[in-house]
């Protein structure tokens, strides 16, 4: 009896050691390996937003990787391939008339998160899109998160991901 005590405590002492490492993020403050964006990245990041709330495709047609990926909270949620960012401002489009949303417009924040070297790119873009809904305000807060490749001399979008405020 006391081996079977002696054993469950031994397990319960390995299950505790194993499941109480944890790791938390705080304030981790990252060493970017370029110190600022560099301009041809937030050149695409500002054609994209603007795309968003002017409708216009062909600001986008040619802005994402072949193999790109865009998640949004609106139906279908997800675009895939090289046309993902076209699909996506189609989306958003039917969205806004679908909610009657007027004077629809896209404010960018300030970018207080980015990763980058040569090659790829990581940044966080807070946004507020505004516009009214019978004649009543109407806001929306949240953040892009996008993943750009450079590809054959071009900042290409890999991933484009949207996290609204109160889903943080």
């Amino acid at each position: 009896m006391s081996k079977k005590i002696l054993a469950m405590l031994c397990l319960c002492a390995l299950i505790t050691a194993f499941t109480a490492q944890q790791t938390f993020a705080v304030e981790i403050r990252g060493n970017d390996t370029i110190k600022t964006i560099k301009p041809e990245v937030l050149k695409v990041i500002n054609q994209v937003l603007k795309a968003s709330y002017t409708f216009d495709i062909n600001k986008v047609a040619d802005m994402y990787a072949p193999n790109a990926v865009i998640t949004d909270e609106q139906d279908p949620y997800s675009w895939n391939g090289q046309l993902a960012g076209v699909q996506w401002v189609n989306s958003v489009e039917k969205a806004v008339k679908g909610y009657k949303i007027r004077d629809f417009k896209v404010n960018v924040r300030k970018i207080k998160v980015f990763q980058q070297t040569e090659e790829v790119a990581y940044v966080v873009v807070p946004v507020e899109y505004t516009g009214t809904v019978n004649g009543d305000p109407f806001e929306e807060e949240g953040a892009f998160t996008f993943v750009f490749r450079f590809v054959s001399g071009k900042w290409l979008i890999k991933s484009q991901a949207w996290v609204p405020r109160n889903g943080l």
